[in-house]
């Protein structure tokens, strides 16, 4: 499987990638989400396919660069050949069999030698050849001796490499699944843990089975650690919008006390979730300087839920749940103005929440038309679409809509189900569990035998 590799500024993240389309650019409702400067909201997409991955720029956008030469449009991606866009470089490394073709190295033919022997052809080579051979051997016998004991240590080699049969095939290499193993420990704690689980699986020699299980005792150690990685590396984006660039920005959390609780919520959960970040400690100062502003000990009030809510549902992932759940707790206690005030706030909300699942449906519904919007065409944000309005809406029917459109999507496939599975975004770890939630969906992966 192809992996994609983001740098920016030194800032590494590596992603496997599959077979479909992955959206970049700055914008919230991108995939790949980039920091760099000049990036539009939505800059382009990369899309794998039989020949490789495929580049392609939005009308408009900032040009790309590649091996010196500037790129816009369309551009088939080299392997290991960093795409640059902005500051961010976007490379491509391919496994064997993937990619673009490589081009063949030229052939040495041996011009001339006709010109050594008698005739020209090449049938005259290969008598003179065969004369030669019928003088004697042309390979001192101390060399022939050294090349049989190098087939046969070669011979022994791969049948220490290799099981007679396994759940592989007839074919498994166990040299190469390892190597594939120790590179995945670094780039892909998932599919290294998949790799070293197979491996055990195999039928292996005493020494290979003494390898594995010497690196199963401390897979455990070493995949949380990566595993910690790869999610403190997923939250980023959310954790410099919605931390960081919150503590300085015009409302200024430092100042008003609905905004400081506001951020006093999410650095909370940022702190409990993430304790092995490597700016928690950057987070807990920010948190010792505004939690005084923010009088978390005392009773919510109105304004503070007001802008509770704004927090969970002003943009995305917006988390309408959140928000209803949030009022709810103060309109249990409520009672005259605070109680008329939250009923107002919930029916702002049910609006806003309605006004959402339109959008997203008005969007899915131009870029799932081939026939109006042909270069529109994308199935796979059509998806995604359907997906957000069942992981953020609060309101069943809309919920119950969104699930019924997306089974109706020939795309959605119980592969791309268990994709989310595996993918669940650092921000929304729930995504998963919440797309379980609806009954139709539920019954796809049961009769699909997922999960």
């Amino acid at each position: 499987m192809a992996r994609l590799t983001l740098d920016e500024g030194g800032e590494v993240r590596r992603f496997k990638l599959s077979s479909g389309k992955l959206t970049f650019g700055s914008g919230e409702g991108a995939t790949l989400k980039l920091s760099s400067e000049d990036v539009a909201e939505r800059h382009g997409v990369i899309e794998m396919g039989p020949e490789g991955a495929t580049l392609q720029l939005a009308k408009g956008v900032m040009p790309a660069k590649a091996g010196g030469a500037q790129i816009s449009g369309s551009y088939l991606m080299k392997d290991g050949q960093a795409v640059s866009i902005g500051s961010a470089k976007l490379t491509v490394q391919y496994d064997e069999g993937e990619g673009p073709a490589k081009p063949k190295a030229a052939s040495t033919s041996r011009r001339g030698s006709s010109a050594r022997g008698k005739g020209g052809s090449g049938g005259g080579r290969v008598a003179s050849s065969r004369r030669q051979q019928s003088k004697g051997p042309a390979i001192p016998a101390g060399v022939v001796a050294g090349a049989v004991v190098l087939v046969l240590v070669i011979v022994a080699f791969m049948l220490l490499n290799q099981t007679s049969k396994g759940l592989a095939g007839e074919n498994f290499d166990f040299t190469a699944e390892w190597n594939r193993y120790q590179r995945e420990r670094q780039d892909d704690p998932v599919g290294a843990r998949a790799t070293l689980t197979q491996l055990a699986a195999e039928q292996l020699t005493p020494d290979q089975r003494r390898m594995v299980e010497k690196a199963e005792t401390v897979k455990d150690e070493l995949m949380d650690e990566l595993d910690d990685s790869v999610r403190n590396t997923g939250i980023n984006p959310w954790k410099d919008a919605r931390l960081i660039n919150y503590s300085e920005s015009k409302w200024n959390p430092k100042g008003e006390r609905p905004h400081a609780r506001v951020f006093m919520n999410r650095a909370k959960w940022f702190v409990d979730e993430f304790p092995t970040h490597p700016d928690v400690d950057r987070v807990r100062r920010l948190m010792d300087r505004i939690g005084p502003v923010a009088e978390l000990d005392s009773d919510d009030t109105l304004e503070d839920i007001r802008w509770e809510v704004w927090g969970l549902t002003a943009a995305e992932p917006k988390d309408f749940r959140g928000g209803f759940g949030a009022i709810d707790r103060f309109a249990a206690t409520a009672a005259g103005p605070d109680a008329t005030g939250a009923e107002q706030l919930r029916q702002e909300l049910v609006t806003a929440e309605k006004e959402f699942y339109e959008e997203k449906l008005a969007d899915a519904a131009v870029v799932y038309d081939r026939v109006t919007y042909p270069k529109k065409y994308d199935p796979s944000e059509a998806i995604d679409d359907m997906v957000r309005i069942i992981v953020c809406c609060q309101t069943e029917a809309l919920r119950d809509d969104a699930a019924q459109r997306l089974l109706q999507i020939t795309e959605f496939t119980p592969a791309l189900l268990n994709g989310y599975k595996r993918s669940n975004p650092a921000s929304q770890p729930f995504r998963y569990k919440r797309l379980l939630g609806e009954a139709d969906i539920r019954a796809f992966a049961e009769e699909n035998g997922l999960e």
